[in-house]
């Protein structure tokens, strides 16, 4: 019951992380200026369903490198030390909000790219291959998260492909969310607006869920 705890606390702070406001905003953005709110709305799915297809496939990769590596004893240890570096960076940014790595989000330079691409999406087929590159971009992002997550799993008698399914839905809610959102009515830009507005208590929010994370594993 704890590891899920743990696993559910992880996906969240995915889930909340500034970039994929920022990604799927910026993608709905396009689709609503080229080809209008319905397919923005198919846009938004495919987008999403791809991320969630890809997200997928790295964490059995990556827990089967951890398999391959077979340093289960020490994961524990690894994940303390990635859990601490984590909670100082989400407690940094509410402190000290700077855009980029020290706040866990994309890093400076990829965000042109990532840009780019989304603003190139003309059609809502075109945002698979779109979402299966932003997928990569996406990864600093979250890779703390999933790799904490991917490292309790490799020690628990959890179900993995079960929990993967589980962890990747709950960080693709936000998506979800603001692919329903912007299909009803609400201009992506009011979505950048609020998560600007908010950016610090997202942050916070994380770091407490960190945290607590931190204190029962």
């Amino acid at each position: 019951m704890a590891d899920i705890i743990h696993i559910t606390s992880l996906a969240l702070v995915d889930a909340v992380n500034p970039c994929t406001l920022t990604v799927q905003a910026l993608l709905l953005s396009a689709l609503l200026i080229t080809k209008g709110r319905k397919n923005a709305l198919l846009g938004g799915v495919f987008f999403f369903g791809t991320i969630y297809f890809m997200y997928l496939l790295y964490g059995l990769g990556i827990l089967q490198v951890l398999y391959t590596l077979g340093i289960e004893n020490i994961l524990r240890i690894v994940l303390k030390v990635l859990l601490g570096i984590m909670i100082i960076m989400e407690f940094y940014a509410v402190l000290s909000y700077k855009p980029g790595f020290r706040s866990l989000e994309m890093p400076l330079k990829f965000r042109p790219y990532a840009k780019k691409l989304l603003a190139s999406v003309e059609n809502p087929y075109t945002a698979i291959p779109v979402a299966a590159l932003c997928s990569i971009l996406l990864l600093p992002c979250s890779s703390g998260p999933y790799l904490s997550a991917l490292m309790l799993l490799a020690q628990s008698s959890l179900e993995k492909l079960a929990i993967l399914l589980y962890y990747n839905f709950i960080f693709i809610l936000p998506m979800i969310a603001i692919t329903l959102i912007v299909a009803f009515g609400t201009s992506p830009k009011k979505i950048l607006d609020w998560k600007e507005r908010h950016i610090k208590k997202l942050h916070l929010i994380a770091g407490l869920l960190l945290l607590g994370v931190f204190l029962t594993v």
